[in-house]
Order: structure tokens, then sequence, then C-alpha cells
């Protein structure tokens, strides 16, 4: 039962029967339902991180775009942040341009895909067409889809949002069956 719940039976405005209804979601999964999506861009290009954002806009899907221009970075946050403490927010989706990557990026699935909490995290390999790495390798290493970046404006914005509409909505944790109390 939630604080406000109890003061509302405490002052006879709810009955307890209502109150423990009030409390049947928990503040973490009010918190982890209000949140919108957040999809990750490792990518060079800031033009193409603008597109992204003005496809997402015009589309009016809700979600937070995040950009990292580093690797580097990108690697810290997603697999070693949560080993030092810190709370890290989960990506529900990750496009990954592989041209700035040593190893076309196949070190950096190879090792989400590995992580525990990382592993269900789907990753769309989105190389520059002049920059095609080898494709069967990284999906079968774990990247969820390969998609050369189209070369038009429009088709870009069309690919991406198509992309994120697919793998970028917030995937829900099966939750275990409550228990329920036999009537007496």
């Amino acid at each position: 039962m939630t604080a406000r719940a109890t003061q509302a039976v405490m002052k006879g405005k709810m009955n307890s029967r209502k109150a423990g209804m009030c409390g049947a979601i928990s503040k973490n999964r009010k918190k982890e339902i209000m949140k919108p999506p957040i999809i990750l861009m490792i990518e060079s290009n800031g033009e193409a991180v603008e597109l992204a954002r003005f496809a997402l806009w015009r589309s009016n899907f809700h979600c937070v775009l995040q950009w990292y221009d580093e690797a580097d970075a990108a690697i810290h946050r997603l697999l070693y942040a949560g080993r030092e403490g810190s709370e890290v927010d989960l990506p529900s989706m990750i496009f990954l341009d592989p041209g700035m990557m040593e190893n076309n990026g196949l070190d950096f699935i190879l090792a989400m895909k590995a992580g525990r909490d990382t592993r269900a995290v789907p990753i769309v390999v989105f190389p520059d067409p002049e920059y095609p790495p080898a494709m069967a390798g990284l999906l079968k290493a774990g990247a969820s889809e390969y998609l050369l970046k189209p070369e038009s404006a429009d088709d870009f914005m069309l690919a991406f949002l198509e992309r994120a509409q697919r793998w970028g909505k917030r995937r829900r944790r099966p939750r275990a069956p409550r228990a329920t109390r036999p009537a007496p």
C-alpha cells in the first residue's frame, strides 16, 4: 500500500481494500512503464544523427535518441559502467556504424551478446555504402540486422524509422505470476 493510500485510509476517505489496489504497481515498475525507449546510435557522421532525429520527430515516435561518435565511449557506457556501480539504462536498440570500430564492430557485437544484461539488445549494423564490412560475420556474431545506409535523405529517414519501430520498442520482461490467496 502506498503512503498516500495509507493516509486516505486513516482519514476514512478510502477503504483498505481499495487502498491495497493502489499499491498494486510498484514505484520502480511505474518508472519503467513511463520511460520512453532509448535508441543508441554509434555513428561518426553528425548529419546521419540529425536525419535520424528528424525522422523520429516527424513520425511522432517518442524515444530518447543517444549518440556516441566514439566507439570506446559507447563500449565503456554499455559494458563497464554497470560494473563500476553506476546504474545504466540500457538502450532498447543500437544502430552501429562499424566503420568507426576496429574489426568492423565484431568485437563490440560479441561483447554485447556475451553480457547477461546486454545480450537482448538488438543491434542493427548500419554502415556507409562505401564501407560495407563482411555481413555474414556480423550477423553470425549476433547482430539483429545488416542494412547499408541509403544515399538519399528521404530513403535514409524511412529505413531508420522502419528499423526503430521494429526493433526499438521497449521490451517488457516477462513477470512472474503472482501467487493468489485462497478465498476464506
